[in-house]
Formats: C-alpha cells, sequence, structure tokens
C-alpha cells in the first residue's frame, strides 16, 4: 500500500482485531488502566515487554491507533502523539537539552514557541540563540560544544518565510546536530521531512489533522537518525537502543514523567478528521491562492505574503520543496495601522476572529494585539509583526463567498 490516502484510511492494515469486533472505526478506549490476567502479566507490562497496556497516561489503544495512522503518513521510524504541539516541541528539547546547553533557532517562530524558547527554557538553563538561517556562515558561528540541535519552522507563522532546507540539513549533519522542523502548516502531505534529513517533525495536530478543529494535540515524529550517539543525554540510550536512542528517552522519562498524554477523545476525533486531510489540504490551498491573488490587486491593501504568488521570494523555493499548489492556508495581509486591521476584521460576516488556522472556517487574527501582545514594539518589528499586519487563514468555504466576504470588508475602509 503506497498511496497517501490509501495509508490515511487504513494505517498498517494489521488492526483487524477480534478484540474490536471488527469494527471499522477505531473504537474510544476511554480508560485509565487495564485489567491483567496475573501478577506476572503486569509485570511484563511495566518492563515493557509484550502488548501490554498498563495506563492511560503512558499508553491507550485509541491513541496508539492513531500513532499508527501517523507514522505510516509521514514515514517515520516513530510517532509518539501529546497532548498539544507545545508540549511536543517541550518534550522533544528537554529529551536532548539539560541545563547549559543551547540550541538554534529563527527569531520567526510562532508567538507561544519564542516564549517557550526565551522565557521557560532560560529557566532551566537552556540557551536559544536565534539565527538568520539564510547566513549559513552565521548559523555555524553560533554553533559550540554544547548546542544540541537546530529548530526551524517549515513554513514560519505568520511571516511565511521558507528556509533552504537542503542547506541547512546539510549543515545540522556535519556537525552531527539533530534538526528539529515543526511541520504544521504543511504536515507530511505538503511537505516529506524524511526526505530532507530532518531528524525530528513536531505538529500541532488541532490543526490540519483535526479537520474542524474539534480537540487539542500535538505529535511527535522521529525520522531514521544516526546522530544520537552525539546527544550526551541519549549516551546510555544510544549504547543499549542505538537508533531507538531518541525515542527511549522521550517515551517512558520526558512524555511519561510530565503527564503529556493525548486524551482518547481526542484522539478518535483526529482519526476522523485523518481520512480526509489531504482533500481539505488540497481545497483550503486552492482557496488561499485565489484569495491572495484577489487581495493583491486591491488598492486598498498595502501588502500581501503568499508563498505560491510570482512576486513572493519564497516561490521558487514552495514550488521546490512542497507538494504542487501546496502554499499552505495562511495570507499575510498589511493595511495602514492597527485601527484599519480592526475595523477590516470587523466588518468580516462569514469569516471568523479567532486564532486557530487550517481550520474548515476561515478565520482571521491581529497578532501584535494578541500572539505577540507580550513582546515590545522593537520585538515586534524584528519579527515582522507590525501593526496593520492581519492573519488570514482560509478555509473551505466556496471562494466565490470568502471573495465576497473580503471585497465587502475592505469597501468600508
Amino acid at each position: 500500500m503506497k498511496g497517501f490516502n490509501s495509508k490515511l484510511i487504513h494505517g498498517k492494515l494489521d488492526n483487524h482485531s477480534d478484540e474490536n469486533f471488527r469494527s471499522l472505526k477505531t473504537p474510544i478506549y476511554d480508560t485509565a488502566s487495564y485489567d491483567f490476567k496475573n501478577a506476572e502479566e503486569l509485570e511484563d507490562a511495566f518492563h515493557g515487554r509484550g502488548n501490554h497496556f498498563a495506563y492511560s497516561r503512558t499508553a491507550n489503544p485509541t491513541v496508539a491507533e492513531l500513532q499508527n495512522r501517523l507514522k505510516t503518513m509521514s514515514n517515520a521510524e516513530h510517532c509518539l502523539c501529546v497532548s498539544s504541539g507545545m508540549f511536543a516541541i517541550s518534550s522533544v528539547i528537554l529529551s536532548l537539552c539539560d541545563s547549559g546547553d543551547n540550541i538554534l533557532a529563527s527569531k520567526y517562530l510562532f508567538g507561544n514557541t519564542y516564549s517557550l524558547f526565551i522565557k521557560t527554557f532560560k529557566s532551566f538553563g537552556i540557551e536559544t540563540r536565534f539565527v538568520d538561517f539564510e547566513n549559513l556562515e552565521e548559523v555555524q558561528s553560533h554553533i559550540d560544544s554544547n548546542t544540541r540541535a537546530i529548530f526551524m519552522e517549515i513554513m514560519t507563522n505568520p511571516q511565511l518565510i521558507v528556509y533552504d532546507f537542503e542547506q541547512v540539513a546539510q549543515l545540522a549533519t556535519q556537525k552531527n546536530i539533530p534538526l528539529i522542523a515543526d511541520n504544521t502548516v504543511l504536515t507530511s502531505y505538503g511537505f516529506p521531512c524524511h526526505q530532507y534529513d530532518i531528524d525530528i517533525e513536531v505538529i500541532s495536530t488541532s490543526k490540519f489533522v483535526s479537520g474542524g478543529a474539534t480537540s487539542i494535540g500535538g505529535a511527535v515524529f522521529v525520522h531514521k537518525n544516526t546522530k544520537w550517539e552525539h546527544v550526551p543525554k541519549l549516551k546510555n540510550e544510544f549504547q543499549n537502543f542505538g537508533e531507538d536512542a531518541f525515542i527511549k528517552k522521550i517515551t517512558p522519562e520526558i512524555f511519561r514523567n510530565m503527564g503529556g498524554c493525548m486524551a482518547p477523545n481526542n484522539a478518535y476525533l483526529k482519526l476522523l478528521g485523518l481520512e480526509t486531510l489531504s482533500l481539505r489540504i488540497d481545497k483550503i490551498c486552492d482557496n488561499a491562492l485565489k484569495a491572495a491573488q484577489f487581495l493583491q490587486n486591491h488598492p486598498k491593501v498595502k501588502g500581501i505574503s503568499y508563498n505560491l504568488l510570482d512576486n513572493s521570494p519564497y516561490n521558487k523555493r514552495t514550488k521546490k520543496y512542497f507538494k504542487e499548489n501546496i502554499g499552505g492556508c495562511l495570507i499575510k495581509l498589511e493595511l495602514e495601522n492597527k485601527q484599519q486591521a480592526f475595523n477590516f476584521s470587523n466588518a468580516l460576516q462569514m469569516i471568523r476572529r479567532g486564532t486557530n488556522f487550517c481550520d474548515n472556517k476561515s478565520m482571521i487574527i491581529h497578532p501584535a494585539s494578541t500572539i505577540y501582545c507580550d513582546y515590545s514594539d522593537e520585538e515586534r518589528q524584528e519579527m515582522q509583526i507590525y501593526d496593520g499586519t492581519l492573519r488570514l487563514a482560509i478555509g473551505l468555504e466556496d471562494f466565490s463567498d470568502i471573495q465576497e466576504d473580503l471585497e465587502q470588508a475592505l469597501d468600508i475602509l
């Protein structure tokens, strides 16, 4: 079974269990604990022997099926589903870094990720060094013997920057540093991380995977890797498990001890959404390109960013790296000032004002007053977040209705 959609629907084709009464939908195992035939079987479960579930904070059958489906979809070696996309990032960094270590990242990050790096990890003694991935000499100059990871977003949110992944991955390989990529905006349907030497992929499953913003969740994908022997925190795991060192660190230690489990009902909702993922992404991206082309030609729009527009500085990279016609759901829109941005947002009738994206519904948000509200004007300027910036996330509606709503809202400005 090679087709992407077939993998979404069927996983590995090994789930025809009589224990599920051959149900064509994965049941919701909404339980905290499980029964065992005897004390010996319970002991085996705690020692990782056999296919046992002991406690749903560590593993659950519904969540396990979602992991199976996502792993197959992404061609990963391992997949771990967690409580949120933010926990996916947190657990990965904490599995690689100790106090005194550092990571490299772009300053163009989702606002909460930036806060995690400069506030939370800083209090743990983990330093984040912000670099320009367009300047590999600068990146290399920030690497030292305590650099444990390089972190990047596949397409930055909301700046929509696309880096040269091959060059960054080549540098990470030369330096034996794990490369971590947040692929939320595209998923493996739009960008196959495993083909570009990305070691660890993280996503928020609350977005495209969820299929209608029904639940919060995240996932960590571990791709084939030979760098674990160079990570001091994974020394024991590498000696015992070789290439499985990372998953043997994150699962029984960080994930289990910090309680970042996904709820079974959330996993079930994501299994439902997963089956139509590619259909939704294709339609949303088609709508987004049309919306960007309409806005690009409107006299009241000061500036617009969408990577499949011919004048985008990232058009060539988008076409090189991403699936054909996949430019993402996000449009970065620039109006004159905050008041004009608010007036436009408030005039929209069908497009909702909200924080999500990759939803079935089109949504809009003013990043400077919301996601980036904790940062100074200077910090926001450095991150290309201006008073007139809006993030428009296109949904599945008929494009004629999206255009009509955008047009009537612009007319009042």
